[in-house]
C-alpha cells in the first residue's frame, strides 16, 4: 500500500511557500544529497530565466537596475535562513553566489496571479531595506499555467520566471535526493500529477479550462497572423476606422489581442483582431465571432446581416454552425461554429477553415463599404 501524498492535501501558496523555504533551508542545515539539492536549488533560482544556450543571467544590481547578463559559474555559498512575509514578500533569503551577496525575493504563485503593484513594491522594499547587498534576484515562481500576458508583467517588472517544468527538470537531475528524504519524493509525484493533468486537458482540448481556450486562441491568432504577417490580420484602415487601433486604457488591448477574465468561476477568453470585432471562448458556448456595437458605432439593425454573411461563409468551407440567441446587447454574436471534435477534423484543418471563414466574412462586409 502506497503511502499517501502530503502535497495533494497541502495544495495552497501557503504550503508551498514552506516547501521553498524547507528546500532553502536544506542548503545550510542539512547534509548529504539533501544539502547538496538545497544548494543546487538556489542555483537554479539564481540562473532562473537565463537565456536558452548561454550562461547569461538576469539580475539586478543592489540599486534595482538590471545589471549586463550575469555569466559567472554561479558558486552558492552561505545561505541565510529564508525568512516568509518579510516585507510581506512570499520568501525572501539570502546568499553569496560566486562570493557576492544576493538578496533572493521570492513570489511564489500556484494558480493565482500577482495583484496590481504587488511585484513592484516587493522589489523596492528590499532595494531600500539596510541590509548590505551586491546584487538582488527576483524570481516569479508558479507551479499553475503562466498566460503570455502574465509572463510580460512580471518580466516587465524585472522578475525571472520559474514555471513547474523548470522545477520538475530541476529535482529530475537530484535522484539521490529524492531517494534520501520522503518530503522531495512526494512533491515531485505531486509536480509531475499537476504537469500531466494539464497537458492531458491540453490534449484533449478541455474548453473548461482558461488555459487551453487561451491557447487554442493563440492557435487561431497565429494562423491568421501567417496569411499575411501584420496584426490587424485582414482588417483594413476602413473596417477599423484608424491605421492602429490599438488603445492602451482598454484591457484588451494589453496583451497582443488577447484578453480573458470570467464570470462566477466559469473562464472566457477573447481574441480581439479588430477594435470591435472579436473570436470568443468560453466553458459552456463554443468558438464565437462577436462585435461590439458600441466600438463598432452601429446599431443592433446590422447584426442579423453579419450573420447571415458569416453563416454562408460557414456553409462554404463545410463547417456546422451553433444555433445564435438573439440578443439586443453591446456584444453581440455574429456567429458560432461547433467545436465538437472538431467536427471530425483535426485542430490544424479546423483552424485553417476557420482562417478561411474569416476571411470571408471579412471580405464580404469590406465590400459594403
Amino acid at each position: 500500500m502506497s503511502t499517501p501524498n502530503i502535497f495533494s492535501y497541502a495544495t495552497k501558496e501557503l504550503s508551498q511557500d514552506a516547501f521553498i523555504c524547507w528546500l532553502v533551508a536544506c542548503a545550510s542545515e542539512s547534509t548529504g544529497p539533501l544539502q547538496k539539492c538545497g544548494l543546487a536549488f538556489v542555483r537554479a533560482l539564481f540562473r532562473a530565466g537565463a537565456s536558452d544556450g548561454t550562461r547569461d543571467i538576469p539580475v539586478l544590481n543592489s540599486a534595482g537596475s538590471p545589471m549586463d547578463s550575469y555569466n559567472g559559474p554561479c558558486k552558492v555559498s552561505d545561505v541565510c535562513p529564508p525568512i516568509r512575509q518579510y516585507q510581506k514578500i512570499d520568501v525572501y533569503f539570502q546568499a553569496k553566489v560566486d562570493g557576492k551577496k544576493v538578496s533572493f525575493i521570492i513570489e511564489d504563485k500556484t494558480d493565482g496571479q500577482p495583484g496590481d503593484g504587488q511585484l513592484k513594491r516587493y522589489r523596492n522594499s528590499v532595494i531600500n531595506n539596510n541590509q548590505q547587498k551586491d546584487l538582488i534576484k527576483p524570481v516569479y515562481f508558479k507551479t499553475g499555467y503562466v498566460f503570455g500576458d502574465e509572463r510580460e508583467s512580471v518580466e516587465k517588472e524585472k522578475y525571472s520566471v520559474f514555471k513547474a517544468e523548470d522545477f520538475k527538470n530541476f529535482l529530475d537531475h537530484h535522484p539521490d535526493a529524492i531517494r534520501e528524504d520522503q518530503i522531495l519524493c512526494q512533491y515531485l509525484e505531486y509536480l509531475n500529477d499537476k504537469i500531466q493533468i494539464r497537458a492531458k486537458a491540453l490534449k484533449n482540448w478541455d474548453f473548461a479550462q482558461d488555459y487551453v481556450q487561451w491557447e487554442f486562441l493563440l492557435k487561431l491568432r497565429r494562423v491568421l497572423r501567417n496569411a499575411d504577417g501584420e496584426w490587424q490580420h485582414f482588417v483594413s484602415n476602413k473596417l477599423s476606422g484608424e491605421p492602429r487601433w490599438e488603445k492602451p486604457d482598454k484591457p484588451y488591448w494589453t496583451w497582443k489581442g488577447l484578453w480573458r477574465g470570467n464570470i462566477k468561476g466559469s473562464p472566457w477568453t477573447h481574441y480581439w483582431f479588430s477594435r470591435h470585432l472579436f473570436w470568443k471562448f468560453d466553458s459552456c458556448i463554443p468558438l464565437r465571432l462577436m462585435i461590439n456595437l458600441t466600438e463598432a458605432k452601429k446599431s443592433y439593425d446590422v447584426v442579423p446581416e453579419y450573420r447571415n454573411r458569416f453563416n454562408e461563409a460557414l456553409k462554404k468551407e463545410g463547417l456546422r454552425a451553433r444555433k445564435v440567441a438573439p440578443r439586443e446587447e453591446e456584444e453581440c454574436t455574429v456567429g458560432s461554429i461547433e467545436t465538437s471534435k472538431f467536427q471530425g477534423l483535426k485542430v490544424s484543418e479546423f483552424l485553417d477553415r476557420v482562417k478561411r471563414v474569416h476571411i470571408r466574412f471579412l471580405e464580404s462586409i469590406l465590400a459594403d463599404i
